[in-house]
């Protein structure tokens, strides 16, 4: 399974220097913050640096993308995630079971962190490395307010996906040459532009 999410990975890459790349950024972003993740972070910069021209298209198309598959995560979490005896569904249990990053250690470790933090845990999630369709699809299993899920989805990924967009443009040929040293997930392609922005910004100080 893991050698087939890499060469998917490496599929969607591909997509970036084609015309098609604004519709695969737009449908990687509803896989993954609904049932299938995706590396849509990794190919969203990817994008910047090939046409940074469209930075702020992009910024609107992941966004979009985003919010329409939190939508669809919070319905499959709301309607069909679990039977009517409280038991996990055939639904659920296919997803454990067949898509990487879907496991029942992580929903159990998202059902402790809403339990704990309740919606404000939604900000948080944008800095971990757990997939975001986890959270969309346990705010509908707990039934989340559904208006403020998707004010706090549209808050905390407008704002990771508008400052990482900044950054890469920023940045440019720096955060190339990181991605092309280092096919890492997304959260450390994340991590290295902060750090590399700050240590810019001592070297300059």
């Amino acid at each position: 399974m893991k050698n087939w999410f890499r060469r998917l990975y490496l599929s969607i890459v591909k997509f970036a220097d084609t015309k098609w790349g604004p519709f695969a950024l737009f449908s990687a972003a509803l896989a993954d913050a609904s049932f299938f993740p995706l590396p849509v972070t990794t190919f969203f910069i990817i994008l910047i640096l090939s046409n940074n021209k469209m930075t702020f298209k992009y910024i609107i198309l992941v966004v979009t993308g985003t919010m329409a598959g939190a939508f669809l995560g919070y319905s499959i979490g709301r309607f069909i995630w679990l039977k009517p005896n409280g038991d996990l569904s055939g639904v659920a249990n296919f997803l454990f079971n067949n898509i990487p990053g879907f496991s029942k250690g992580i929903y159990e470790k998202v059902h402790t962190l809403y339990i704990k933090w309740d919606f404000w845990i939604l900000g948080a999630a944008t800095t971990t490395p757990l997939p975001y369709g986890m959270f969309s699809v346990a705010s509908g299993v707990f039934n989340m307010n559904i208006p403020v899920f998707l004010l706090a989805t549209l808050i905390s990924q407008g704002i990771k996906f508008f400052f990482l967009g900044i950054l890469t443009l920023k940045l440019g040929q720096k955060v190339r040459d990181v991605m092309e040293l280092n096919w890492k997930p997304a959260v450390i392609v994340t991590a290295c532009l902060v750090i590399a922005i700050v240590v810019s910004n001592v070297i300059k100080a």
